[in-house]
């Protein structure tokens, strides 16, 4: 089932630039990137798709590194005439299988600056990591995420919906339908094939947990194939069982009362962060710019999807169902599906996020996440439900310069003025939790 990805407008930019170095589409497994590069394809007047793990697909790279010749021998054997006339995009799927297509990448650029050359694949990102003449500067790369809820309105054809979202026309019935979408969007998450099962089923869950189980299963038997050792195999299969239930701050040493060392479990964790399993949120110490992360202290695990981590702990649609902003994870959850709305807003194969956090011995401070808005860092507080205390947002609003904070809550959208307890007043943004994906947009809404 075809989805419209926004990362789409990316890949148009791409193919009408005159400068178009090759592009590596990156991501985890089963985000849906080989269905979005075929359906960008479909804009091209010829599409060549080769797959290398197939031995003759992986042949064209071996037996020259004339790149011309490759090319030649590609559309030969598609049974294609080369017309200068025509569009050309050559998707090379599963690159890492052969290191030596990635380091060629750079001459089809300097070579065939005509044709258009994507690749992709399900362990690439070990790949790049293991060559040493990688063309740094002389391709481009993209990140793709699971299905934001941007996104999931589009897929389950919730048009008019997606268009008060779109346009920031909240009434307090558009308020309702969109949390009650949001609620959906957080059981169902955005791996895609997840989404197509729950619209194929008539937008029921009845069969996500088959498929959260295949999904999590082929992460469980890769980690054979991201561990460079046989110990380090071990760590990451513990990692696999363990990660998912701990969604707060992690001590390497103490994660799951285990055997292992903190180094090797730091060690395993950023393998995991590599194949983009999970990602490790760092704390910063300042409230302005530019965000440094402090990496002696604790991070916060982010795992890949919402959805395929309400199954792995165990939450069933019909306990989640009505009230699943509320009790879930008692707010752990709701700060998990913020950050993952505002990272799939991002391609940036280098974007960092972070949180923010005070650790003194009379008392500890910690902002969910922190923004960067212009040349600010804004303060973003989570909250499960309707209201929550701010104590921690009034101590960073009394260490900052700016006087704009924001709550992301279950609330209507408003604009209210606030006060910390130093007697600082401040500007307090109340934003629907559904909108974490466009606080850029409402921020420039109340035009400040």
């Amino acid at each position: 089932m075809l989805f419209y990805r926004n990362i789409e407008k990316e890949l148009m930019h791409w193919k009408n630039s005159r400068s178009h170095k090759p592009l590596i589409l990156r991501g985890a497994r089963q985000v849906g990137k080989t269905t979005v590069i075929r359906n960008f394809g479909k804009s091209f007047d010829n599409f060549i798709e080769l797959n290398l793990e197939k031995e003759k697909d992986k042949n064209f790279f071996n037996f020259t590194d004339d790149v011309k010749k490759i090319f030649e021998a590609i559309i030969l054997s598609k049974g294609k005439a080369y017309n200068e006339d025509q569009s050309y995009l050559i998707f090379i799927d599963e690159i890492q299988q052969q290191p030596k297509a990635i380091q060629l990448l750079r001459y089809f650029y300097e070579d065939l600056p005509r044709v258009h050359i994507i690749s992709a694949g399900s362990l690439l990102e070990f790949a790049l990591s293991d060559i040493s003449s990688f063309p740094v500067g002389r391709v481009e790369q993209l990140l793709l995420y699971p299905l934001s809820f941007e996104e999931f309105l589009r897929a389950t054809k919730k048009d008019l919906l997606y268009e008060k979202y779109e346009n920031l026309e909240i009434t307090n019935i558009t308020h309702q339908l969109l949390i009650d979408a949001f609620n959906e969007f957080l059981i169902v998450g955005g791996m895609p094939e997840a989404v197509s099962q729950y619209i194929h089923d008539g937008y029921s869950f009845i069969n996500l947990n088959r498929i959260f189980e295949n999904i999590w299963n082929t992460y469980l038997d890769d980690a054979s194939k991201y561990g460079k050792s046989d110990a380090q195999k071990r760590t990451l299969q513990f990692l696999l069982k363990t990660a998912p239930y701990t969604l707060d701050r992690v001590n390497f040493s103490k994660l799951g009362q285990n055997q292992y060392k903190s180094r090797e479990i730091s060690e395993a964790m950023l393998q995991l962060q590599k194949a983009k399993i999970v990602h490790l949120i760092y704390p910063v110490t300042s409230t302005k710019l530019p965000m440094i992360p402090d990496l002696k202290k604790r991070p916060r695990i982010q795992f890949l999807d919402t959805g395929l981590l309400l199954y792995i702990n165990k939450q069933s649609a019909n306990y989640v169902i009505g009230n699943a902003l509320d009790e879930g994870f008692r707010g752990q959850i709701s700060n998990h599906i913020a950050m993952q709305e505002i990272m799939s807003v991002s391609s940036s194969v280098i974007q960092e996020y972070y949180f923010w956090t005070r650790e003194s011995s009379n008392a500890n401070a910690e902002i969910d996440i922190v923004f960067p808005y212009k040349n600010l860092l804004l303060p973003v507080e989570v909250k499960a439900g309707a209201v929550g205390r701010l104590r921690s947002l009034h101590e960073y609003m009394d260490r900052t310069s700016h006087d704009i904070g924001i709550r992301l809550l279950s609330n209507q959208l408003s604009l209210e003025m606030a006060t910390t307890y130093a007697n600082k007043s401040f500007k307090l943004i109340n934003i629907p939790i559904y909108l974490a994906g466009k606080i850029n947009h409402v921020i420039e809404k109340f035009d400040f």
